[in-house]
């Protein structure tokens, strides 16, 4: 047996565990490559793919609808998309051409306002304040920031950028450090809000970063294509400054990744295929960072979104579409109906939060979490009509609500 291939079973043995996750497709109605997928909100939700498709969910992802998008003059890919609101979201295409749509997806605009020729790498806080990615006109990397409604180049610290190079994901965990993934093989990472940036080795071998992951104020993970030379992913414990291969979620399928998500419930998702076989991966981790589930799927997978804190989507080749959990499921209508009812109020607020249509809450014995930013508990009790929050420092906050069928999260601001 070679090296290598001895190497490798010992980082599986050592790192993920059986399969243990199920995964159930969904109708797409398409054929084509899809790239990109987002839940804005519990009910709706768009996907991104080839040729320009764009599809749109009215109820949560049982069913998707192919929107014709006007305005779009060329035929290309969505490579990336991000909605702000229901209705307010942006695209980037392979054509070059970012575009920014105000009523859910019929018609585009064009931004004009971009220093970047090839743009993937997408991050917006609202409408009017966020980040595009991607690369010049043959001059590497560019972050394109979006600050109250004007767009800027920020600076990239770096000793040279090769032409070919762009910016593909970005993550922050707000007011304390940002992330951006290059297929240069070098992590990008920011503490002044994205004005500049800092380049980070992420191993000798340079793989093509795909993606990353802020998991929380340490814990950061990125992915990356390869050719038979990797095993798993890259992990940094210190927030981002260093990174190495993580051993925990090696295989001997020598992965290409290409999506990573965290969903409400804090658990790792990570989507991709196995390098020398046909069909597609999917890896699950309870958010440890340590034990890793792995699956098995039709084919590639290339993006992830959540409508909800454990209901989780999956996007890949050929019109593929998987959940992990089956629509019939005792609960999931029940989850997504209070979800889209309950409100927190007044948002932001000063001393007492009160919430609207809390009543199915009580029957279902739920307990009301304060978490920060951060991950760091601030609250835990059994759900009651009204807390009062006038001892919490300002900022802003994530209110979980944890029933018998899932977990719900709003997000505050605390004045």
């Amino acid at each position: 047996m070679k090296t290598k291939d001895i190497l490798a079973a010992a980082l599986f043995l050592i790192g993920s565990t059986t399969m243990a996750q199920n995964w159930f497709t969904v109708t797409s109605g398409t054929t084509n490559k899809l790239n990109a997928i987002d839940f804005p909100s519990p009910t709706i939700g768009y996907i991104g793919g080839n040729q320009n498709t764009l599809l749109k969910t009215t109820n949560g992802g049982q069913t998707w609808n192919p929107i014709t998008p006007q305005g779009i003059t060329s035929i290309g890919d969505i490579t990336s998309l991000e909605f702000v609101t229901e209705n307010v979201g942006f695209i980037t295409l392979s054509t070059f051409n970012v575009y920014k749509t105000t009523d859910g997806g019929t018609s585009w605009t064009s931004l004009q306002d971009l220093s970047s020729c090839f743009n993937e790498g997408m991050y917006f806080t609202d409408e009017n304040n966020g980040f595009i990615g991607g690369s010049g006109c043959f001059s590497g990397e560019i972050i394109n920031k979006l600050n109250a409604n004007q767009w800027s180049t920020a600076t990239i610290n770096a000793s040279n950028l090769n032409s070919s190079n762009r910016i593909v994901g970005f993550d922050f965990l707000p007011n304390i450090f940002g992330l951006a993934a290059s297929t240069s093989g070098y992590i990008l990472r920011t503490t002044d809000q994205g004005e500049n940036w800092d380049t980070i080795s992420t191993s000798a071998s340079a793989n093509p970063l795909t993606d990353v992951l802020i998991v929380n104020a340490n814990l950061c993970y990125a992915s990356y294509e390869t050719e038979n030379t990797g095993f798993g992913l890259y992990i940094s414990t210190d927030g981002g400054l260093s990174w190495q291969e993580d051993i925990n979620s090696a295989t001997f399928f020598y992965p290409n990744f290409f999506a990573l998500h965290k969903s409400g419930n804090d658990k790792i998702y990570v989507g991709g295929k196995p390098s020398s076989s046909s069909g597609g991966l999917v890896y699950e981790n309870i958010g440890d960072g340590v034990n890793w589930n792995y699956t098995s799927v039709d084919t590639t997978i290339n993006d992830f979104s959540s409508h909800s804190d454990s209901v989780v989507f999956g996007v890949g080749d050929n019109g593929y579409i998987i959940v992990n959990q089956e629509f019939s499921s005792v609960g999931m209508n029940e989850l997504i109906n209070l979800e889209n009812k309950i409100q927190c109020y007044p948002n932001p607020v000063s001393s007492e939060l009160q919430f609207k249509n809390w009543e199915p809450l009580t029957s279902q014995n739920a307990i009301i979490q304060i978490v920060s930013i951060t991950g760091q508990t601030i609250y835990s009790e059994r759900f009651q009509s009204a807390i009062n929050l006038e001892k919490l420092s300002p900022g802003i906050y994530l209110v979980k609500f944890e029933t018998i069928n899932g977990t719900i999260t709003k997000k505050i601001v605390k004045e």
